[in-house]
């Protein structure tokens, strides 16, 4: 077996979740798979997983800090056990870690609940605070051309509060106690371009980002009754943004 398959195979087993073969693909005879595969009894291999599983558990929680901080100990417990044994927490890329690790979170909480609403908050703000330093919105001009398209954002978010929404931060920063969960839903709209990263939305622009679950051209949204002017202010602050022609879809 030449050196650099026999690196793969180790690093393979090490970081495997739970049911699976990470051998399946390499090319092993009997002799070496079964060699790969004692290793799993020796007790520097066992260490080195134990290491292995800790650093991934170690960036989970640091990617989901406040989220985890008001959940449960058995929950909290349960949901990073699961994530690591299912290969979470081995990206060397912490931004793109965090967001599949919270979207892990957010399947598996209930709608709606201050849970999910810290969940996406912690979300959101992540991806409006990686984007936000350099961020150059772009001219409008592009509205003007017949194929122009545009897209949520992909630094940007919407989030529901069920409550008012600074009363509920305030709680969920300092450890309160939260409020009861409201039927009423306040918009809170997330951009990299925006001071302070969020404000409250306005059922304008709660609309558009219902819209925009897949690219719509600018005509289209024009039928709508959405100006220039307010589509401007949203590229503006990296709420929207332009995507290539879409074809005759929209």
């Amino acid at each position: 077996m030449a050196l650099l398959d026999y690196q793969t195979a180790l690093g393979r087993l090490v970081r495997a979740p739970d049911g699976t073969d990470p051998l399946r693909s390499l090319r092993l005879d009997e002799a070496e798979r079964s060699s790969i595969e004692g290793l799993q009894a020796n007790a520097g291999y066992r260490f080195t997983v134990g290491v292995q599983r800790s650093w991934c558990v170690g960036r989970a929680e640091r990617a989901g800090y406040l989220t985890l901080s008001i959940l449960p100990e058995d929950l909290r417990r349960r949901l990073l056990d699961d994530w690591t044994e299912a290969g979470g927490g081995t990206s060397s890329f912490f931004a793109a870690e965090a967001e599949a690790f919270l979207d892990f979170i957010a399947g598996r909480l209930p709608h709606p609940s201050h849970e999910l609403t810290a969940c996406r908050f912690e979300q959101a703000t992540l991806r409006a605070n990686q984007q936000a330093i350099g961020f150059t919105p772009p001219g409008p001009d592009r509205l003007q051309a017949p194929r122009c398209a545009l897209r949520r954002g992909r630094h940007a978010g919407l989030v529901a509060f069920h409550g008012e929404p600074h009363a509920i931060i305030e709680a969920l920063t300092q450890h309160q106690a939260l409020p009861p969960v409201s039927a009423a839903a306040t918009a809170i709209l997330f951009a990299p371009g925006l001071e302070g990263l969020w404000r409250v939305a306005s059922s304008r622009e709660a609309a558009l980002w219902e819209k925009l679950t897949m690219p719509v051209r600018f005509t289209s949204l024009a039928r709508d009754g959405y100006r220039r002017d307010d589509i401007a202010a949203m590229l503006r602050i990296g709420f929207v943004e332009f995507v290539t022609p879409i074809g005759d879809r929209a």
